[in-house]
């Protein structure tokens, strides 16, 4: 009935010549494995060429750079050996701090101030303004060190190859003082104040009075409500210390500065200096009168005290105000 409904059966049979073997493959995939050895084969022949070759080919490259090519490549070559040397080098590092100028002052006291220690890059402290900077100088330790001692006037650090850094200071001197509420202020020839002291007065300075002030800190300046009378005062000190300077050796061993007793400002614009002198019981009142002479007029009182001039004589002020000088 099923073969009458039109459905086939399957076709079971093989056809003539069939073993039932499966078909061999053909030639033509062999063949095609044969063709891609070649290729294979062929790569890596290229890339051993490739590797043989790789240095003559970038000498190829650089033979076909031009001259300036070739200049541009050894400066950059120099530059980067300049700088490696630049940085690691000995030389480039501190080795040796040489200070100079102070007395007073220690140098392990300016050192520490300093921040500048061995073995950093000698450009490391180079600071402060721009023309600073161009000059090498290190500015922010030259602060440093001023702000650490108010007997520090200035203070001037530098480097130099190889390895060095010199530091230059300059210091204050203390030339006279002045009482205050809490003691005796010593103060520079600036007008600096270097210390407040109390208790006994201070000795070797002389002691600037009739001037009226208003505060004395340690580091600044002395606050006055008038700098006229203290200019002057300060004029005369000048002139004692330039006499003392300019002596020769025969009276470079009298300290003239310490036999000062005191300048007295007084408010018509006169001015009197109280000198205690060797082999002189009484002291010695010097009347000040303009400024204009002031150096030659101490010059030669400090000759006059030296010399023994006063020793003989019963007056106790000497009248500097004119052209001559009278004793009284």
């Amino acid at each position: 009935m099923a073969d009458e409904e039109g459905i086939r059966k399957p076709n079971t049979k093989k056809p003539e010549g069939d073993s039932g073997k499966a078909e061999a493959p053909r030639s033509l995939p062999a063949k095609k494995e044969e063709d891609e050895k070649p290729e294979e084969s062929e790569k890596k022949e290229n890339s051993s060429r490739a590797s043989s070759f790789q240095v003559p080919s970038a000498l190829k490259v650089l033979s076909k750079l031009s001259i300036k090519a070739y200049l541009g490549l050894i400066v950059l070559l120099l530059l980067a050996i300049c700088t490696l040397l630049f940085c690691f080098h000995k030389n480039f590092r501190v080795q040796e701090i040489y200070v100079s100028g102070n007395k007073r002052i220690s140098t392990e006291a300016i050192l520490s101030a300093s921040g500048i220690k061995e073995n950093d890059h000698l450009l490391s402290h180079v600071s402060g303004s721009i023309m600073e900077k161009l000059k090498l100088k290190y500015g922010e330790a030259e602060r440093k060190i001023e702000e650490s001692d108010p007997y520090i006037s200035h203070a001037k650090v530098y480097p130099k190859y190889p390895g060095q850094v010199y530091i230059e200071v300059t210091e204050r001197r203390k030339v006279a003082y002045v009482a205050i509420p809490d003691g005796y202020a010593i103060i520079a020839d600036d007008s600096v104040v270097l210390d407040i002291l109390q208790g006994d007065v201070p000795e070797g300075i002389p002691e600037i009075r009739g001037l009226p002030i208003l505060s004395a800190q340690i580091g600044k300046e002395l606050e006055l409500s008038s700098k006229e009378g203290y200019e002057i005062c300060v004029t005369i000190l000048g002139a004692i210390l330039g006499a003392e300077a300019g002596s020769d050796e025969q009276m470079a061993e009298f300290d003239f500065l310490s036999h000062v007793i005191c300048i007295r400002y007084c408010e018509n614009m006169t001015t009197y200096v109280d000198l205690s002198i060797p082999n002189v019981p009484q002291v010695i009142s010097i009347k000040i009168g303009g400024l204009d002479t002031i150096s030659d007029d101490m010059n030669w009182l400090r000759y006059a005290v030296v010399s023994g001039y006063f020793e003989e004589k019963e007056g106790t002020v000497l009248d500097m105000t004119g052209k001559d000088y009278i004793l009284r």
